[in-house]
């Protein structure tokens, strides 16, 4: 489990001092961990008229262990079904492509924002954050959604499902079984399925080309949609590319948070702490 709530802010705020950006409106000098979900949750369920507004868009991806191992060629061993052997990847290089795509920082009507995290491990952060061609406002916690913010990520989930219900696509491994299927297309408006072990698949140029194209072509068909990604890494790059084509949905990497709602099954730590779960300071009117 990353802990990672003091460490990367302190590392961005660094950064920005030795580079001389302004950081008076961002949210990495006044924000805490619990602060920077409420923002992140207020833009993935906009309140009224807000909610119907087409012109608008948001993309959120985080950049993890596994994703960050990928871009530097470092072998990985996930909790999910997923691997890699070490050396350059095919995918880790279309992530670094990703975070590198300058259009991001200057579009203000569909702003795109990274989840990341100081890894010390893995490279220098200084050499990280400059990888990302986009304004430090735009930066945030790579675990926005778990650990002592899952409790109330459970509760923006079925907020999101109460007031969008027939309006989110759901982008997910293909384990799901067909009953769970059924039971999630109650709501869903669609479901595009991928297989667990992404990175090594992307090597194959037709599976990777087919991959992009599916959610090229779903993005394309819709509008003021919510996507929620739970696909590990192929959400970042596969974001990214939906993004590109129509950056009029809210495109979200939710990542294993989804699990036990699509899964029916726990498949991290953080799912099962009794002591998060039952806190009472995480019930959260997302209505106000």
């Amino acid at each position: 489990m990353i802990n990672i709530n003091i460490t990367c802010g302190d590392a961005i705020l660094n950064w920005c001092i030795e580079n001389q950006i302004d950081v008076s409106n961002c949210s990495w000098s006044i924000g805490t961990f619990r602060s920077h979900f409420y923002t992140m949750a207020a833009l993935i369920n906009p309140p009224y008229p807000y909610s119907i507004n087409n012109n608008t868009g948001l993309a959120f991806i985080r950049l993890g262990d596994g994703e960050m191992k990928l871009m530097f060629g470092i072998s990985v061993k996930s909790i999910d079904p997923w691997s890699w052997r070490g050396g350059q990847s095919r995918l880790g290089q279309d992530l670094k492509k990703a975070i590198r795509y300058p259009k991001y920082q200057y579009n203000a009507y569909s702003p795109f924002y990274y989840g990341i995290y100081d890894a010390k491990d893995i490279c220098p952060f200084h050499e990280f954050i400059t990888m990302i061609y986009q304004h430090p406002k735009y930066l945030t916690y790579t675990n926005l959604f778990v650990n002592s913010n899952y409790p109330a990520t459970k509760l923006l989930h079925r907020s999101l499902i109460r007031d969008h219900r027939k309006k989110i696509i759901l982008i997910i491994n293909n384990g799901a079984s067909s009953k769970k299927l059924v039971e999630l297309n109650d709501w869903a408006c669609e479901i595009l399925l991928y297989p667990h072990n992404g990175p090594l698949m992307w090597e194959n140029n037709q599976f990777r080309e087919e991959a992009i194209q599916k959610i090229v072509t779903t993005a394309k068909r819709y509008r003021n949609r919510l996507f929620a990604f739970s696909v590990g890494p192929l959400s970042r790059v596969l974001i990214h590319h939906a993004w590109l084509e129509n950056p009029f949905n809210r495109y979200i990497d939710f990542g294993s948070t989804l699990d036990e709602m699509t899964k029916n099954r726990m498949t991290r730590p953080y799912q099962s702490n009794a002591e998060l779960n039952h806190d009472p300071t995480y019930v959260i009117n997302f209505d106000a």
